[in-house]
């Protein structure tokens, strides 16, 4: 599950929201450029199962929902058909001398989908139900202070403090407006079906056959209506990654945000495609209080992490990985290009005989020699390809520590799951909505992820790293995060993986694909 938000510090009397991280701007983008192609009338595409679907943009935390949210609804800023940041619903920004206060000018022309205008109240609802509503992103607004609509037309924004990265976030689907009156009419059910919400976005939802798929029908009262060149996108509700690769092959879909790894070589050439993920792949351990008690040692946990051979790993994945020495990925750099990982401590050697040795000690100061008496364990992913990945991290636990104990489960509800902490370890893979050191490091904090890990002081030195205009002191704090995970290692990194995804370049241009989101709004199709 992508994702996700940092701690929330700061109320105002206007929207209380707290005190996010000095980041970098907007992550990568990649389109597949478009060219003198025509327009579509209906596209088939598979990106995500029904689990992964959320449509509340208060509530989206996974890649599939924010592709889909991207697509129906809008913010503040947008991507355009270049993959560029510019503004969407406001016409209009200024920013004070200081850089605190923000106000929006809201285009004229911009309305839902049942006609009504879009107001600069509902970006002021929408961000208090994104924070009242406790979800995976619950606190991605809190670099702001205040947000206040002082007419239906203006947005007057105040931050805590300078914020370079802002417009990513006002582009991302969370911080997306939300219609009060839909919202509170539908309660618990606002956005499970079509007619539990309505959209501002280039397409509204017109058809969701639930655990099968989505029909996603072109606005033709969206303001930019004249760029969007596809009509409907058929959206297909897949788990498994065979099917979807199955589905590519065949040409029943032009684009899969899944296949099976061992058919990368085959694929190459033939619709495969990888960019930058900044994403980390990793083994999530249970701590919370339904978790096993064994993995409330942190000397198990660290000898669970010692023993894997990510070498190996990444040979079996043969998909461009790096191999994962601190949690935070590559990639992010200082204004001197320098890697902040490259800063940091790695976790472990490189000698991975000695990591092993290690291993071993560790798992007997536990009191489990050879694996003797471990107690059966539970490791759940969400698709066939994690299942072998995880199949071979429990197979160098059984080969380095003498534990046979642990069984690898892939569930359909996985991501309720490990929300809910129906595991004992689980995959989780971070893919960063910008990259910055600080929405990676943010997932740890308390409150803000699955494995339920919490230390006061990983969470001071995050408060401290981010409230920090220094890069360079707020790097030491970000150095000092990435050595207490070291140490209490609720979750295991392995590699560091590139964003991979199927699509039919040979037939059609114009997608665009953003931090591990796809939007198919400008896709073309070749002369």
């Amino acid at each position: 599950m992508k994702k996700r938000m940092l701690v929330c510090t700061l109320l105002s009397v206007v929207l209380g929201i707290g005190a996010l991280a000095p980041a970098a701007m907007a992550g990568e983008a990649s389109t597949e450029a478009a060219s003198a192609g025509s327009p579509v009338d209906t596209i088939y595409v598979t990106d995500g199962s029904e689990d992964a679907m959320e449509l509340n943009t208060a509530k989206v935390g996974t890649l599939a929902g924010m592709s889909a949210c991207r697509h129906l609804y809008e913010g503040l800023y947008k991507l355009d058909e270049n993959g560029d940041l510019v503004l969407g619903q406001a016409a209009k920004e200024e920013v004070s001398d200081d850089g605190l206060t923000y106000t929006y000018t809201l285009r004229d022309d911009i309305t839902w989908s049942d006609g009504k205008p879009v107001t600069a109240g509902d970006f002021v609802y929408g961000w208090q139900y994104l924070k009242d509503s406790a979800g995976d992103y619950s606190s991605i607004m809190d670099m702001v202070k205040s947000a206040e609509a002082t007419d239906d037309k203006t947005l007057v924004v105040t931050l805590n403090y300078p914020c370079s990265y802002l417009a990513s976030i006002l582009a991302f689907p969370s911080s997306y407006p939300v219609r009060q009156d839909i919202a509170e009419a539908a309660g618990d059910a606002y956005a499970t079906d079509p007619d539990k919400a309505v959209y501002n976005g280039a397409y509204e939802l017109t058809d969701w056959t639930h655990q099968q798929s989505l029909t996603l029908t072109k606005r033709d009262d969206y303001y930019d209506a004249g760029k969007i060149t596809v009509g409907t996108i058929n959206w297909e509700l897949m788990s498994d990654s065979a099917t979807m690769e199955n589905s590519f092959v065949s040409g029943d879909v032009i684009y899969s945000d899944s296949y099976n790894t061992e058919d990368v070589d085959s694929l190459t050439g033939n619709g495969l495609h990888f960019t930058s993920g900044y994403n980390t792949y990793c083994v999530m351990f249970n701590l919370g209080d339904n978790g096993p008690e064994v993995l409330k040692d942190a000397k198990v946990r660290k000898a669970l992490s010692l023993a894997i051979d990510r070498d190996r790993i990444i040979s079996i994945r043969n998909v461009n990985d790096t191999l994962a020495s601190t949690y935070s990925p590559e990639g992010l750099t200082n204004a001197d290009g320098v890697e902040f990982n490259s800063t940091v401590e790695p976790y472990f050697s490189d000698d991975y005989e000695a990591n092993c040795e290690e291993a071993k000690q560790l798992l007997a100061d536990a009191g489990y020699e050879d694996g003797k008496d471990f107690p059966a364990l539970r490791y759940i992913v969400n698709n066939d390809t994690r299942k072998t990945d995880a199949e071979a991290v429990v197979a160098d636990w059984k080969d380095v520590l003498g534990i046979d104990s642990i069984t690898v489960e892939t569930v359909d509800n996985f991501f309720a799951a490990r929300a809910d902490g129906d595991y004992d370890l689980a995959y989780f893979g971070w893919y960063m909505d910008y990259p910055d050191v600080s929405n990676m490091l943010y997932t740890m904090t308390t409150g803000q992820n699955d494995a339920k890990y919490s230390n006061t002081d990983y969470d001071d030195a995050y408060n401290a790293a981010i409230s920090e205009a220094d890069q360079a002191k707020s790097w030491e704090s970000f150095d000092k995060c990435e050595s207490i995970l070291a140490e209490d290692v609720p979750v295991a990194p392995i590699l560091h993986s590139q964003s991979g995804y199927l699509f039919d370049d040979a037939g059609y241009s114009g997608l665009v694909y953003y931090c591990g989101n796809a939007f198919f709004g400008y896709v073309t199709q070749n002369a």
